[in-house]
């Protein structure tokens, strides 16, 4: 097994640009996750993003570490109060207890976890790559759901009116259900993105 990512077959390593190549796919990388949350539809209280997609590509082409680096970067500049998330208030420690935290904290790990398969070689074929990013957006929906539960019932404006399963059901229909034909469209775009561009290469 060939233990390469796709970014060293699109750029090369070597010893005279190591330094400037990791710096860069590791800028690229933050602000494509910057880039990508501001393409949203404004759906509260989590709006419909192109970063699920980003950001599973992304790990998908450079692997776990840099993607978890660039991740960890992001989420770093949004704590700091750099406007860089989807939702209100966009940056500050106010952010992570808001609504949208859970899918945040799901994405870091959903992009150890394909970058990991990537360089297993999961991302070359288009089933395997469906796998691993199916498998990925559970990763994200898991916490994403159970947090956006607890924010209904605790933070959100209607909480004191709101029992344990009725903030969960809240959560299941605008965390969820709102997303029943968007994500299954970026699920299938984003598992071809890797293989189409591996098979192009391979015929090069």
């Amino acid at each position: 097994m060939n233990n390469v990512y796709l970014i060293d077959v699109l750029w090369p390593n070597s010893k005279v640009n190591n330094l400037v190549r990791k710096i860069f796919i590791f800028a690229i990388g933050v602000i494509l996750l910057i880039a990508s949350a501001k393409i949203n539809i404004p759906i509260p209280p989590v709006p419909i993003t192109l970063q699920t997609l980003v950001v599973l590509v992304f790990a998908a082409s450079v692997g776990w570490r840099y993607a978890t680096s660039s991740f960890t970067a992001y989420m770093f500049l949004g704590f700091i109060g750099i406007p860089v998330f989807a939702t209100w208030p966009y940056a500050g420690p106010a952010f992570f207890y808001g609504p949208a935290i859970g899918y945040v904290l799901g994405m870091l790990i959903a992009s150890f976890f394909v970058g990991y398969l990537a360089e297993k070689n999961y991302d070359r074929n288009y089933f395997k790559s469906l796998i691993i990013i199916f498998i990925g957006n559970i990763i994200i929906f898991v916490p994403g759901l159970f947090w956006l539960g607890m924010w209904y019932n605790f933070f959100s404006s209607g909480a004191v009116d709101l029992n344990f399963t009725q903030s969960y059901l809240n959560a299941f229909d605008k965390g969820l259900l709102v997303y029943k034909y968007t994500e299954p469209i970026k699920i299938a775009l984003t598992a071809s993105i890797t293989p189409l561009l591996w098979q192009y290469i391979s015929k090069k």
